[in-house]
């Protein structure tokens, strides 16, 4: 297990040293060699209508090494004595949806430069201080690249006000999905700045509501062949028994006849996808864990399904040499055609 984690690049931390530099002797010795190290500052993942408090360790960690390196300049390499904190956020346009689209968006380089005076002060405190105004500094790039509202029912609001001004999913340019998510989240966080906007909060609560407890989306109605525009107040005639009859055969049909092509591939990777919802109940109140369950526990499977579909091609052909690479070609295909027809038919 540590020669996997290893050189799949992660860095051993430990976390009973005292002495930050031992803590640190990784982190140190990758950045000494002009590379870069990923951290995760909030310390853990979980699901909450905003960022919760940033920790130290980003903060520590590069202080601590801009202070290393100052000291032992013969082994660093030539230009990694300045290290830079890229603050990076992921947002996801819709996390519990599968396949969700996701947004890596940068805030500014943050320098040592403004910090390490005051870290290296013999005053008392001055390192911790220094350390905390660095972490404020991540924190602020962190909050302004994501969506961040004050509780649940603001962050609903304004995800139900988006799906109505843009009811296709994809319908928003992903460069714009943070700055307008967030607007809308200012919106309704401001009670006087608009007439009846408790009002307006409290109806789209009211069918951000109704559309969990059906399972149904906006974008689901918004497709439905209903009049352009509705009236609560005057009467509408539904659409006749004979037309949603012939749409039910219509779209039944369109489905049997993409079984046939679909069965092989769902049957084989079945095994991946019950497990996977197994490692999603473990968690069902927290939708980061359920996403990170669900990818765990599907991959273990992925890893005996597919290796054994290797292995029983390559038995009907006779173990050659030849038959290990048509096998291999085979896995990797049928791969790629569950992928496809996954994603081609998942909205239908």
């Amino acid at each position: 297990m540590k020669w996997i984690l290893t050189s799949a690049g992660n860095i051993p931390v430990d976390r009973k040293a005292a002495d930050k530099r031992l803590l640190f002797r990784g982190t140190f010795r990758t950045l000494a060699a002009g590379e870069a190290v990923a951290l995760f500052p909030e310390g853990t993942s979980y699901t909450e209508p905003h960022i919760m408090q940033v920790k130290d360790g980003a903060a520590w960690a590069a202080l601590e090494y801009t202070k290393w390196a100052k000291e032992n300049p013969d082994q660093v390499k030539q230009g990694a004595e300045n290290v830079l904190i890229i603050p990076a956020a992921i947002v996801y346009t819709n996390k519990s949806k599968y396949r969700s689209q996701v947004i890596m968006e940068f805030g500014q380089p943050i320098g040592m430069s403004e910090y390490i005076d005051q870290f290296l002060s013999t005053q008392e405190g001055a390192p911790r201080a220094a350390v905390k105004r660095l972490t404020a500094a991540i924190e602020r790039e962190l909050t302004q690249a994501t969506i961040n509202a004050p509780d649940w029912d603001t962050l609903y609001a304004a995800r139900m006000a988006r799906d109505l001004l843009w009811p296709e999913e994809r319908s928003i340019n992903l460069d714009d999905f943070v700055t307008i998510s967030q607007t809308l989240v200012d919106l309704f966080s401001t009670p006087d700045l608009v007439p009846n906007i408790n009002a307006i909060k409290r109806h789209l609560l009211t069918y951000y509501s109704l559309l969990e407890s059906t399972h149904l989306t906006n974008a689901v109605l918004s497709s439905l062949p209903l009049p352009a525009t509705l009236d609560p107040r005057q009467p509408v005639p539904l659409p006749s028994r004979l037309f949603t009859l012939s749409i039910l055969i219509r779209d039944t049909l369109a489905l049997l006849m993409r079984l046939p092509f679909s069965i092989v591939p769902l049957v084989i990777h079945a095994p991946a996808y019950m497990v996977a919802r197994v490692g999603a109940r473990l968690a069902e109140d927290e939708e980061e864990t359920q996403a990170q369950n669900k990818v765990v526990f599907g991959l273990l499977l992925l890893l005996m399904i597919y290796p054994a579909a290797f292995f029983i091609v390559w038995a009907f052909l006779r173990y050659t040499p030849v038959g290990a690479l048509v096998a291999i070609a085979f896995v990797f295909l049928f791969a790629v055609y569950h992928n496809r027809l996954i994603n081609d038919n998942y909205e239908r």
